[in-house]
């Protein structure tokens, strides 16, 4: 079985889809990261860790460009290196995340990036002007993942994110953006966004130049393993159960996601959590409906249905014996204690 960290090569294609466009040689590049060709002609195959990081330098030093060509004009090596020597000396994350989503509207015209604050959550966004499907995904994804990794190494810590939004639709590969976020990603959305409460704002910037050249220095597997989650079995089908909330996913289909036997995955869940897989779905399902009650805009209609709630009134039988209240009961204590 391969390990959690390699990437499906459904996701490398997304990544070299601007070289493609662009008519370079897809094969000579492959060749130069030591990536055999017909790897990537495999559903489903995987490709090592190692591996993609080389495709990546590889990608950035033959294209002169830190996003392989997915944009309509390239942006120069150097850009992202000379924008996190801004960022470490800001106070806080907000003045980060202000100062970098107006660095790069200075140096890009094919994306934006811009954080909203609300009364209890915030959100980071992307708005695009591409028009090329593969090359858009690719975009909207990069961006919020390098976005949400510099957050978390800018402040030292992992931050925990309430949803993930994408305009896009769920695809095959959807899954591998779940191990670094570790929060509910939702597709097909008005925009492409993370949500995280507003308190996280606050944190402090770590202003460390050996830790920032460090970090430079191992790009880009500073961001791709750092905040990825190498996790246990139970954790692994957490993230199954997350990343598929709107499908009632029996115990037999995950045990099948995960290329074990029912007995093998009975047996590490008892070893791991003593506890069983109807357990960790009510836990898994309980703690999403606290987040996005406490959290969201979402209404109670649009909860129900991202929790994998064919009817409300199902979703009200369950919150209530998770909780003993009512969705909208909990939604509205909520918005009494914070007034």
């Amino acid at each position: 079985m391969p390990p959690r960290s390699a990437i499906d090569t459904g996701y490398v294609g997304l990544v070299l889809s601007g070289v493609r466009e662009a008519g370079l040689d897809v094969d000579r590049l492959l060749a130069r990261a030591g990536i055999p060709p017909e790897q990537l002609a495999v559903p489903g195959a995987r490709l090592p860790q190692d591996k993609f990081a080389k495709l990546i330098a590889v990608l950035t030093r033959e294209t002169r460009d830190e996003l392989w060509l997915l944009c309509n004009r390239p942006i120069k090596p150097g850009t992202f290196r000379m924008m996190c020597r801004l960022l470490i000396r800001c106070a806080n994350l907000r003045e980060a995340i202000r100062i970098g989503c107006q660095f790069y509207h200075l140096v890009v015209d094919d994306f934006t990036v811009r954080l909203a604050e609300g009364p209890d959550d915030a959100s980071l966004y992307v708005t695009d002007t591409i028009s090329q499907p593969n090359r858009r995904r690719m975009v909207n994804g990069a961006i919020l993942l390098f976005a949400y990794g510099l957050m978390c190494w800018l402040v030292g810590r992992r931050l925990p994110l309430i949803t993930i939004h994408y305009v896009f639709p769920e695809e095959p590969f959807s899954s591998e953006l779940e191990p670094f976020y570790r929060a509910p990603m939702l597709f097909e959305q008005p925009r492409t966004e993370i949500r995280f409460d507003c308190e996280l704002l606050d944190l402090p910037i770590m202003p460390d130049e050996e830790r920032l050249r460090r970090f430079l220095a191992s790009m880009p597997n500073a961001l791709l393993l750092r905040y990825r989650d190498d996790s246990s079995m139970a954790e692994r089908v957490r993230a199954i159960l997350r990343r598929n909330l709107k499908r009632a996913l029996s115990f037999e289909a995950v045990a099948d996601m995960l290329a074990v036997s029912q007995q093998t995955l009975r047996r590490r869940l008892l070893e791991e959590e003593n506890c069983g897989f109807q357990d960790i779905k009510d836990r898994m399902r309980h703690d999403v409906a606290v987040h996005l009650l406490q959290k969201s805009r979402l209404s109670l209609e649009e909860v129900a249905l991202s929790l994998g709630f064919s009817e409300l009134s199902t979703f009200h039988r369950a919150f209530r014996r998770w909780t003993g209240l009512s969705p909208g009961e909990f939604r509205e204590r909520h918005r009494s204690r914070a007034k």
